[in-house]
């Protein structure tokens, strides 16, 4: 029974699922469309190249509407199945709202791992390839694997670098300024080079004049220089000044691992760290507020189950912007400000569910079950 149920439920719930996902892509896109239309229209941008700069997005797009998704086709389903008495006659038959909600927990679980995933890279990428594609329609420089006027501080090994042009796809760079530094901050020795080149394993650099800070600074001029201990790779120059938003999650954990820059820095890259692991969780909890929402089944109560998801939403949403600038900007553990809105909101939405299906007094029976079956065996002992 249990299996037919499954299979069944899984299919009443793909339907609205997958309407609520394309109303929610057409909505997300109508917004943004307003506010690039003006540029489209205004650089003569094809219907194709239109198209193929909102195909980029669904990744990115993804992220925004799944959660709203899966909170309103969950509704959508359960007041279906009240309204024709199909959940009723469910639980005439004995099953426990547990066993009830259990193919939508099911549901949910396999969307959280699509979102953890994107989140992980698709949807990082596809907002960077848009921003590539917008300023190609504006006609500007899209290359966003050149760097220019770059500084990086690199505190643990005293080096501070400087370069006029960095270009981290090519491994190459112009205009290279290298400062050592002893233990109390004083100027040690420093490299101008016109060119340097990464092999894959250290700095090249290449014309190259050497400045070795003393007494009488020594000058000195080089055709080549290489730099076995320079062992920074490029991609870890750029990210210095990369927007944590920019960066996937393998290349926050790697930025976050190496950085030497201060904690008050690294506090955003670690906010979007957590949340990109953490947001995945939005699904479940927002699910909560659709199962205690959709079990109405008069036309009134419907009607408030809706009113009351679609506040709860707007509650969540306000919530978490409210409280991760507090990680972002280093006023609260980054930790704590992103998972302080799934706490809020999924303790509340169990402590409803738990009122509204007995779950306390279950739980209570349960326990004094325990504690007579402990004193027993002590009494037989």
């Amino acid at each position: 029974m249990l299996k037919i149920y499954f299979r069944y439920l899984f299919l009443r719930l793909l339907i609205p699922f997958v309407v609520c996902l394309f109303a929610g892509t057409v909505i997300w896109i109508m917004v943004d469309l307003y506010g690039n239309i003006y540029d489209f229209l205004e650089h003569k941008a094809s219907f194709g190249l239109v198209l193929w700069f909102y195909t980029l997005q669904i990744p990115s797009m993804l992220v925004q509407v799944l959660p709203a998704t899966m909170l309103f086709a969950s509704l959508w389903t359960l007041l279906n199945l009240n309204r024709r008495s199909e959940l009723v006659a469910l639980q005439s038959g004995g099953m426990a709202p547990i066993w009830l909600f259990a193919p939508f927990f099911l549901f949910a679980l396999i969307w959280m791992v699509i979102l953890g995933i994107d989140l992980a890279g698709p949807a990082t990428e596809s907002q960077v390839k848009r921003d590539q594609l917008l300023q190609q329609v504006k006609g500007q420089d899209s290359r966003s694997n050149v760097f220019h006027n770059l500084p990086y501080v690199d505190n643990t090994n005293r080096r501070v670098w400087f370069f006029q042009t960095l270009d981290i796809g090519h491994g190459k760079a112009q205009g290279v300024e290298l400062l050592f530094r002893d233990a109390q901050g004083h100027d040690m020795e420093k490299y101008f080079a016109r060119d340097a080149v990464w092999n894959g394993e250290f700095w090249k650099l290449s014309n190259v004049r050497e400045i070795i800070y003393g007494t009488d600074d020594t000058v000195k001029d080089f055709a080549q220089v290489d730099l076995p201990d320079i062992t920074t790779p490029p991609k870890q120059l750029s990210f210095n000044i990369s927007q944590a938003e920019q960066l996937t999650l393998p290349q926050l954990t790697q930025y976050i691992a190496a950085s030497t820059a201060s904690k008050e820095h690294l506090a955003g890259f670690r906010t979007e760290w957590w949340y990109r692991v953490l947001q995945p969780l939005s699904l479940v909890v927002l699910l909560l507020f659709a199962l205690l929402n959709g079990m109405h089944t008069d036309r009134r109560g419907a009607a408030r189950g809706w009113a009351w998801s679609i506040g709860v939403l707007f509650l969540y949403v306000i919530t978490q912007a409210t409280l991760m600038p507090f990680g972002k900007y280093n006023r609260m553990s980054p930790f704590l400000s992103v998972i302080a809105t799934e706490i809020i909101f999924g303790v509340i939405g169990l402590h409803l569910l738990a009122i509204k299906y007995g779950w306390y007094w279950q739980l209570g029976e349960y326990w004094k079950e325990w504690q007579r079956d402990d004193t027993a065996e002590g009494d037989a002992r």
